[in-house]
């Protein structure tokens, strides 16, 4: 008879692809240390998105540059595989200032939230 768990254990070995991936999920973002009187109204905006929930930092990486504000603060969007949009604030040094997301339901909010954002501080 076969030991098939013996064999699993022997074979198991992870690609360099699933390393990566596994490092990268465990590396968490600078935080930033101070944050703008800007950044300090959008982020006001963004956490009174119904359903908004924050973000992990490990995120941020994935995100990219939408737009920034006047006062140089660059907003990041992340769409993760299940389509789930993330929304990140990075000051001018490229640390993380906020991260959040909204669920499908209420996407149509996070992107009035933006537009708003957009509109007002860019």
């Amino acid at each position: 008879m076969l030991d098939t768990f013996g064999a699993f254990e022997q074979g198991f070995i992870l690609s360099q692809k699933a390393l990566d991936y596994l490092m990268e999920w465990n590396t968490e973002a600078e935080i930033a240390s101070s944050i703008s009187q800007t950044a300090q109204q959008v982020v006001e905006i963004l956490v009174n998105v119904p359903g908004m929930t924050m973000a992990h930092s490990r995120d941020f990486q994935r995100s990219m540059p939408h737009f920034t504000l006047k006062d140089k603060t660059v907003v990041k969007i992340y769409i993760n595989p299940a389509q789930v949009k993330h929304i990140f604030l990075a000051d001018c040094n490229h640390k993380m200032v906020f991260g959040g997301y909204v669920g499908w339901i209420h996407t149509k909010e996070l992107n009035k939230a933006i537009d708003n954002i957009k509109k007002n501080f860019n």
